[in-house]
C-alpha cells in the first residue's frame, strides 16, 4: 500500500510564491458566490422592509460579504433608497446600529 504525503512532499520543491498562490486559490474556491434575487423576491423584501419599519417588527437578514454569509438581526431604523442601503438597530441595544447595502442581502425574514 502506497502511503503518499500528498501535496506536502511537493511543497519543498516549489517556490514560496507558488505555495502562496495555491493557498490563495484554495481559499477562493471555498468562498460562496452571491445568489441573484429575482423580481418577485425583491418585491417581497420591499414589502417586508416597509412593514417592519411601519410596525417596528424585528428582522433577520442574511447578508453576503466577501464570500461569507452572515445573519444580522434587528429593527429597521432607516431605509435609504438613494444610497441603496438600510440601517438596522440591534435588538437589545437600540443605539447600536449597522448599515447594510441592498446588494449584500441574500434573505430577509421577520423574526417571530
Amino acid at each position: 500500500m502506497n502511503r503518499d504525503r500528498g501535496t506536502i512532499k511537493w511543497t519543498s520543491m516549489m517556490l514560496p510564491e507558488h505555495v502562496q498562490q495555491l493557498k490563495k486559490l484554495a481559499e477562493n474556491h471555498k468562498k460562496k458566490q452571491r445568489p441573484q434575487a429575482d423580481e418577485q423576491t425583491l418585491e417581497e423584501w420591499s414589502r417586508l422592509l416597509g412593514e417592519a419599519y411601519q410596525y417596528d417588527l424585528p428582522l433577520s437578514i442574511t447578508i453576503h460579504i466577501q464570500g461569507q454569509e452572515e445573519i444580522v438581526q434587528g429593527f429597521v431604523h432607516k431605509i435609504n433608497p438613494v444610497q441603496r442601503s438600510l440601517t438596522l438597530e440591534h435588538p437589545s441595544d437600540r443605539l447600536q446600529r449597522k448599515s447594510i447595502l441592498f446588494e449584500e442581502v441574500i434573505e430577509i425574514t421577520v423574526v417571530e
